[in-house]
């Protein structure tokens, strides 16, 4: 079993505890963090702008970071994942699904900072050898 696989399937496991939090809970961490549907995106479109300048600034560190990153966010993205449709299977409403979902947002927002990172790298160094 892969590195990938056992860190999905913890990770899962991990996005079950959701399961168990009362409505007041979930009330209270969306009115602390203040979330709103909007707020939930918000980590995906900071992915693509924080890895397309990284790949302007050209900043080697990140590509050394890729791999890990990857699973990072793959970890976040399943255990988010996990968990809004373990709060939506207890409690039937979509509103509660919030906070697992903010989670699942950083975990694609990670990825697409590796992934916008790299394709404009890509881009960058393909440019240059045209030139």
């Amino acid at each position: 079993m892969n590195l990938t696989t056992r860190i999905i399937i913890l990770a899962g496991a991990v996005g079950l505890m959701f399961y168990s939090a009362s409505t007041e809970q979930l009330t209270e961490v969306i009115n602390q963090y203040q979330l709103g549907w909007y707020r939930v995106g918000v980590p995906m479109a900071w992915g693509v702008i924080l890895g397309g300048l990284c790949a302007l600034l050209r900043l080697q560190i990140v590509a050394r970071w890729l791999g890990p990153l990857t699973y990072v966010s793959a970890g976040l993205t399943t255990m988010g994942l996990t968990g809004a449709v373990a709060v939506f299977a207890k409690h039937q409403q979509l509103v509660y699904c919030m906070p697992p979902l903010q989670l699942a947002t950083l975990g694609i927002g990670l990825y697409l900072v590796g992934y916008s990172y790299a394709r404009l790298a890509a881009a960058g160094d393909s440019e240059q050898e045209k030139q």
